[in-house]
């Protein structure tokens, strides 16, 4: 989760300019619109909030979406050979015997 937060300020800091951009942040300035600088500040962490819960929403149904066609195709492979799939190992040794 610590990398989708990074990414979200990461984009958010590019998109408004980057840390140290010398007043030259996208958007108006909190000075022009009349909010003070905590304000503008609670708007920015509110807004990143608001981002980060769409980013873990995306996520969960991307996950969800290839958990579903990792099942779809050992239902696919158990039906054509007519044997349940054999599952991978974790170890990520697929040649290597399962004895020795």
């Amino acid at each position: 989760m610590k990398a989708m937060t990074m990414a979200a300020l990461v984009m958010h800091l590019t998109s408004a300019g980057g840390a140290g951009a010398e007043d030259k942040r996208a958007g108006k300035h909190p000075k022009d619109a009349g909010v003070t600088t905590q304000g503008a500040v609670t708007t920015e962490i509110s807004s990143l909030k608001g981002e980060i819960s769409s980013l873990k929403e995306e996520f969960r149904i991307a996950r969800e979406k290839q958990r579903l066609a990792q099942e779809e195709k050992k239902r696919l492979e158990e039906a054509r050979y007519g044997v349940p799939a054999k599952p991978t190992p974790a170890s990520g040794r697929a040649g290597a015997p399962a004895h020795q």
